[in-house]
């Protein structure tokens, strides 16, 4: 854990679990069903589509870079429950696609929309989701990631999720690892955008460079 590189005199102990290896000597292992409760999305017929006067149903398109993105909506026309509404404070993840390499992609939401989530989406409600969120996007949950697949279906289920297995420190250590890691992520993401302009630039100013030599309208 970075943060505690700065923290003098820590004492590890034996997480108990070979994978995941020495952890400070006052946190524990737990499983996210004792912190949350999972659900499976709404199961939608082509009937039941309409236009952006329904309900906007969020599938795994709408993760992109671990953000919300409303570039590919789908809006439905039909009875939803409750609890397929997005709240504040969920974690939408990609449950079940074809391809692996997707599923269990995620985004916490961070403010209150008007939506549901779609059948092959999961919603894993915590009042500790916003350290959570990190747990599923570190290595701990990518060590179960080959558990996900058959030769038939990728796929994260609800028992599969909620006995994940993680390293859970007190809640006010919580707070910090996730406060520091909202930071140094949004400044990572910020750089990488800033990068991701100038590599776009670069290549279409190569396309130019070409172009213009090979038809005679740059002087070599």
């Amino acid at each position: 854990m970075v943060y505690l590189m700065s923290k003098q005199n820590i004492e590890f102990k034996d997480s108990g679990i070979p994978w995941i290896g020495q952890i400070p000597k006052h946190w524990k292992i737990s499983k996210i069903k004792y912190h949350g409760t999972a659900r499976n999305g709404l199961t939608y017929s082509p009937s039941d589509l309409t236009d952006e006067n329904g309900i906007l149903v969020l599938r795994a398109s709408n993760i992109q870079n671990d953000k919300l993105s409303f570039n590919d909506n789908v809006y439905v026309s039909c009875p939803i429950k409750n609890e397929i509404f997005i709240k504040k404070g969920d974690i939408l993840i990609c449950a079940t696609n074809g391809s692996k390499e997707l599923v269990g992609k995620n985004v916490l939401i961070k403010e209150n929309i008007k939506c549901a989530y779609g059948g092959f989406m999961m919603v894993l409600r915590s009042e500790i989701s916003n350290f959570l969120q990190y747990i599923l996007k570190s290595k701990v949950f990518e060590y179960h990631r080959p558990s996900f697949s058959t030769t038939t279906i990728n796929q994260l289920t609800r028992e599969k999720l909620l006995n994940l297995e993680f390293p859970l420190p007190p809640l006010n250590e919580q707070k910090e690892i996730a406060e520091f890691l909202d930071k140094k992520c949004d400044k990572i993401d910020r750089l990488n955008e800033n990068y991701t302009k100038q590599i776009t630039a670069l290549k279409e100013y190569k396309k130019s460079l070409i172009y213009e030599c090979v038809t005679g309208k740059k002087e070599i």
